[in-house]
């Protein structure tokens, strides 16, 4: 790029040099043709004109000449290195087996639901309802020489009351709770049990079915239903206080300190729920024949249903 410049430097001197030499020519050429005339002073003219001229070509500077940058040849060639390709060893996979298939388990549905069944609450019974209801089943039993109770155990008007209450007599009434009154027939009996069997014949009756007789625990309620002393309707409450027998046999009898009085014998003891459980008996008396407050027996109904059922047939 510097030599470029130095050498168009040198190019216009030169120009300028020869256009300052066409212009001499032509200013000589000009002052000829103006005069023809060739005198001394013209010639004087002339002389002093080219002496110009040439002076002026004498003072303009000699062009330095330029040196041109010295080549510096380009440096030797060298050639890449031959390219060796690196070898990659061939990898060969080593074959690694699928897993063993496992069958996924097979799926067992689960049970359907069953909900629990909601509890059925046991209806509370109060007392006085339940022995309202069953009111019309006890019976006052009367004989031409004693007094007694006892209690319809089927629809058809069978009694069952206490043997000693009906021995003896010529004739049974049985009276009922609204004071309707039925002639009995003794059917059946059981000196040892002390119980008798009474038919008054006919359909529809009130009853406390044996069937439904249940045994009751030690501490359960009871209650004595009867006609005692001069004949009305009464009950007394106790509990049951034990399972017991007497000298009148192997049965089994509950012990209640339920009050019986004369009168209550062959009547109906029940439950809190109004089941029939024992067929009052007796009470406990002195030596002296006193009565002992708070003990009375019940023959126990649930052992003697198929005896009893076994009488009536």
């Amino acid at each position: 790029m510097i030599s470029q410049k130095i050498y168009l430097r040198y190019n216009r001197s030169m120009k300028f040099r020869n256009h300052m030499f066409y212009f001499a020519c032509i200013l000589l050429a000009t002052i000829s043709l103006l005069s023809c005339d060739t005198t001394e002073e013209t010639f004087n003219i002339e002389s002093t004109v080219v002496a110009s001229i040439n002076e002026a070509f004498d003072n303009i500077p000699t062009p330095t000449p330029i040196i041109l940058a010295t080549y510096t040849p380009l440096p030797t060639y060298t050639p890449f290195p031959t390219y060796t390709p690196t070898i990659i060893p061939t990898i060969t996979p080593t074959y690694t087996p699928l897993p063993t298939y496992t069958p996924l388990p097979t799926y067992t549905p689960l049970p359907t639901y069953t909900p629990f069944p909601s509890p059925t609450p046991t209806p509370i019974v109060k007392v006085s309802t339940m022995l309202d209801k069953i009111k019309n089943s006890v019976v006052k039993i009367q004989t031409n020489s004693k007094k007694g109770s006892g209690v319809v155990i089927r629809e058809n008007g069978i009694v069952i009351t206490n043997y000693h209450v009906i021995a003896g007599g010529n004739f049974i009434t049985v009276t009922f709770h609204n004071g309707s009154t039925k002639s009995g027939t003794l059917i059946a009996s059981d000196i040892s049990r002390d119980i008798a069997i009474i038919s008054l014949f006919g359909e529809g009756y009130e009853h406390l079915a044996l069937g439904e007789s249940q045994i009751p625990e030690i501490g359960d309620s009871v209650y004595a239903l009867g006609y005692p002393l001069r004949g009305n309707y009464t009950v007394t409450a106790g509990i049951m206080s034990s399972t017991v027998t007497l000298s009148k046999g192997p049965y089994k009898y509950i012990q209640t300190d339920a009050s019986l009085n004369p009168g209550n014998s062959g009547g109906p003891l029940v439950d809190e729920y109004g089941n029939l459980v024992g067929i009052n008996t007796s009470r406990m008396e002195t030596s002296e024949g006193r009565p002992v407050q708070g003990v009375g027996y019940a023959l126990l109904v649930k052992e003697q249903e198929d005896y009893i059922n076994g009488l009536i047939k």
